[in-house]
């Protein structure tokens, strides 16, 4: 359903294939749906909304041949909202929101030792969730509504995606590969400075393909101290604050169905040392074919939180895709929620929409 580019989302443009000739391509999706959401104890909403299947995105990606193996790698992507009159980067312009504008905005260079890159990054969390959650990306994934905004596919630390990041990504080994991210999500607010304005996160992913089988484990370890406060909507509290994660996926396709389930969790500790609590979720998805262009997908997830009581949720999604086209899909899904609180606990969305690619 989206396009990545290795680890960070350049691994198409990391193999001897697309490395055929120096070019620049521009790319894209378009997508556009009709939602309806309701909720307990509020409004049903009714709307037309972008990216139901995946987000909208248009981008430029180039590769130059510089002698002896080696490639130069430029990729600029931004978000499009086309179902209302913004400019490219969408309605996310100037917000601090981690999924916008900029979706991607890298150069790296890539040969036999592998591909190195920096800039704003999708990093190894967020190559991990497109590739073991059947609906990752999606208006409806059950994964994404469970997590909120914890968790790595929830961009804790701007996992999902990281300003002032570097990266590198292995090649392919025999079906193994690795990549290691580092990112200064939030800088130094000035030189000298009495206030702190540190966000920092380390990530390292390793992938096993072989055949119908594939497995990947994404591991996190994150700090932040801003202003002296591990949150900005903390207020007065002045601990930093430290955190870790891990994801381990896996997908095996038995030809007639294509089986996915994720695990996760993510732990806070503060800067005295507390242990903190663990907070857990797990996703179990499958898509089936039921004809040259269509196929039904279920995907169900679950999260238990410690750090915080009565908001456990359990979410399950029925899915249809049919291909129109090669670049063409139409889609429809229903997705239900219940976070098991005596109030407002119930969430229901339906979507029927197009995408485009091009």
């Amino acid at each position: 359903m989206q396009k990545k580019l290795i680890a960070l989302a350049v691994a198409g443009l990391a193999s001897t294939a697309a490395f055929a000739q120096s070019n620049v391509t521009m790319y894209g999706v378009a997508d556009i749906y009709m939602g309806r959401t309701a909720a307990d104890g509020k409004q049903t909403v009714m709307a037309v909304n972008s990216g139901g299947l995946a987000t909208s995105r248009i981008g430029v990606k180039g590769v130059e041949d510089l002698g002896n193996g080696l490639k130069a790698v430029v990729v600029l992507e931004y978000r499009l909202d086309i179902d209302n009159n913004y400019t490219i980067g969408g309605s996310k312009v100037g917000a601090a929101d981690a999924a916008g504008p900029a979706r991607q905005q890298l150069l790296g260079l890539a040969g036999d030792f592998g591909t190195v890159a920096a800039g704003r990054l999708q990093t190894a969390a967020y190559d991990w969730a497109v590739k073991y959650d059947v609906l990752a990306g999606t208006a409806i994934s059950p994964l994404q509504y469970v997590n909120g905004t914890n968790f790595l596919i929830g961009a804790t630390a701007a996992d999902a995606r990281a300003n002032n990041a570097v990266a590198y990504i292995s090649n392919n080994l025999n079906g193994l590969t690795f990549a290691a991210n580092y990112a200064w999500a939030a800088e130094e607010t000035a030189l000298n400075s009495a206030a702190s304005n540190k966000i920092n996160a380390t990530l390292l992913s390793a992938n096993y393909e072989n055949g119908p089988l594939a497995v990947g484990a994404v591991y996190d370890a994150h700090s932040s101290d801003i202003n002296g406060s591990n949150n900005p909507s903390v207020g007065t509290a002045t601990k930093t604050q430290s955190g870790k994660d891990f994801a381990l996926g896996g997908s095996y396709n038995f030809g007639a169905a294509s089986l996915k389930a994720t695990y996760q969790t993510t732990k806070i500790a503060d800067a005295t040392g507390t242990a903190g609590n663990t907070d857990k979720a797990y996703s179990l998805g499958l898509v089936v074919p039921v004809s040259a262009t269509g196929a039904v997908i279920g995907s169900y997830a679950k999260a238990k939180y410690d750090t915080a009581a009565n908001q456990d949720a359990k979410s399950f999604t029925l899915a249809y895709t049919s291909a129109l086209s090669k670049r063409t899909t139409a889609y429809a899904g229903y997705m239900t929620q219940d976070t098991g609180a005596t109030s407002n606990s119930k969430t229901s969305v339906l979507v029927g929409g197009v995408n485009h690619k091009f």
